[in-house]
């Protein structure tokens, strides 16, 4: 079970804004995962969709590492998981606690709109 975010991660700071470096990004299927989180300006929990990893395929869907250290634990469902073994949340913590993330995903978005918005 990986518990770091991919090197291309988008919750990484590090990535290139505007997922130059992401596999396959589309920033309108980015735009899309506001489904992942509770809507601009809340922090309420939920039982949202997970966000999956861009390096995992149709077939065997993998949950995004950076997604669930940033804001993983607002959504009910990667909680479930966890409660069944299926993610291991203070691993993760202990792996990303020196990799900046985004804070939220609408700061993220922002980022990735702003950079498309100029081309």
């Amino acid at each position: 079970m990986c518990n770091k975010p991919c090197k291309t991660c988008p919750w990484r700071r590090s990535s290139k804004v505007g997922g130059e470096d992401i596999p396959r990004f589309d920033i309108s299927l980015m735009r899309g995962l506001a489904s992942t989180v509770p809507p601009r300006g809340s922090d309420e929990d939920g039982f949202y969709q997970i966000m999956a990893c861009h390096g995992s395929s149709e077939r065997n869907r993998k949950s995004c590492i950076g997604y669930v250290a940033a804001v993983g634990y607002s959504n009910i469902h990667v909680r479930l998981l966890a409660s069944r073994g299926e993610l291991d949340l203070p691993a993760i913590d202990a792996e990303t606690k020196d990799i900046e993330l985004y804070k939220d995903f609408y700061t993220m978005l922002d980022d990735y709109e702003a950079y498309h918005d100029r081309l």
